[in-house]
């Protein structure tokens, strides 16, 4: 029988307030995104029992971990918590740091913790000194050290806030291989949305201390009550099933859980499921469908609504079927095609990011 989880808490600090009630997915990646000052790490905190003086409840895997009567200990709570830094053991080697990690819970079999290495490719990196790893590689071992402990939850608190670019290119494809195999929650704390839309499934929108929503990650980046639609690189997340391989051209065909048919890049083993990232910079429209394209992705659609409008673009949600996508385009093509609520296009879908594969 599944357990239900949840956390409802209350934490004053100075003039902040937070106060905040959701459940805890049994597994998953909950992303909590906000802008600096919304309560994410307070929030992460208090589920880590970190944080004195909280009020309510949180309840997981059937245990109370606070409640009226007491709050029991971070160790009790058996969490893996990720940090901005590292926090890696300078003077000790990489075999050494995760050796550490284990202490407290036993060592792993042998066979799950070189799978674990493999996982997040740090086998070749067990002699080696911090101070010689890469930021990418410290964070990869930090999350093994996490997962060594054989946690029953992972918090992430912006965990390539440190980075740069090119090292949060790196990591991202390991993230998203935890994604896929833990049996456990993750809750990620993050203010960009291009690692929300790559890595959760569901998200919690702070401001100011409040949820102001909570909902799938699919929704949270289509849906008009979502206050994450109106960005400037504004993307849709679609998940999707491989239901043909065209070894001839490279291709794949996916089906979303939507039932929408598309030709994606690479050949992907038919059954496996994807996810895939649509931004509206990659949409265009038309009203008949064009007889000579070079794109493989034309599909009918529906225009719900203009979400935003500026001096030169605007921001139109459209329907597939019952798939949301979003498209930008100049406010110059919008008045000459007359487009109006309700009518009748076809979107022309010029690029589909999938999820990133290290496998």
């Amino acid at each position: 029988m599944a357990h239900t989880n949840t956390c409802s808490v209350e934490i004053s600090k100075d003039l902040f307030q937070l106060q905040v009630s959701f459940e805890i997915p049994a597994k998953g990646v909950l992303g909590i995104f906000g802008h600096s000052g919304s309560g994410k790490t307070t929030l992460l905190r208090c589920l880590a029992g970190l944080e004195k003086k909280v009020k309510g409840q949180i309840l997981f895997n059937d245990q109370i971990w606070l409640d009226k009567r007491k709050s029991i200990s971070p160790q009790l709570r058996n969490i893996g918590y990720i940090f901005q830094d590292s926090r890696l053991f300078p003077h000790m080697t990489v075999l050494q740091n995760l050796e550490y990690g284990m202490k407290r819970s036993g060592s792993l079999h042998e066979s799950s913790q070189q799978s674990l290495f493999q996982l997040l490719n740090i086998g070749g990196l067990l002699e080696r000194m911090p101070d010689s790893l890469s930021g990418g590689e410290k964070q990869r071992v930090a999350i093994a050290r996490a997962l060594l402990k054989k946690p029953q939850m992972l918090l992430m608190d912006e965990p390539m806030a440190s980075l740069d670019q090119a090292h949060k290119n790196e990591i991202l494809p390991y993230l998203e291989r935890l994604h896929d195999r833990l049996s456990i929650p993750i809750v990620y704390v993050s203010h960009s949305l291009d690692e929300m839309s790559r890595l959760c499934d569901r998200i919690l929108v702070l401001k100011s201390g409040r949820v102001i929503f909570n909902d799938e990650i699919t929704k949270a980046l289509s849906s008009a009550e979502s206050p994450l639609l109106k960005t400037k690189s504004a993307v849709v997340v679609l998940n999707a099933k491989v239901s043909h391989v065209d070894l001839e051209f490279g291709l794949s065909a996916v089906i979303t859980d939507s039932g929408t048919l598309l030709q994606v890049k690479g050949t992907h083993r038919k059954g496996r499921r994807l996810r895939l990232r649509v931004s509206a910079a990659d949409i265009s429209l038309c009203k008949s469908k064009p007889a000579d394209s070079s794109i493989l992705n034309i599909l009918p659609a529906k225009l719900l609504a203009v979400v935003e409008e500026t001096h030169s673009e605007v921001l139109l949600q459209l329907a597939v079927n019952d798939d949301i996508l979003l498209a930008r385009i100049s406010k110059k093509s919008f008045k000459l095609l007359e487009l109006k609520f309700d009518m009748d296009v076809f979107v022309q879908i010029k690029g589909i990011i999938l999820q990133s594969d290290v496998s």
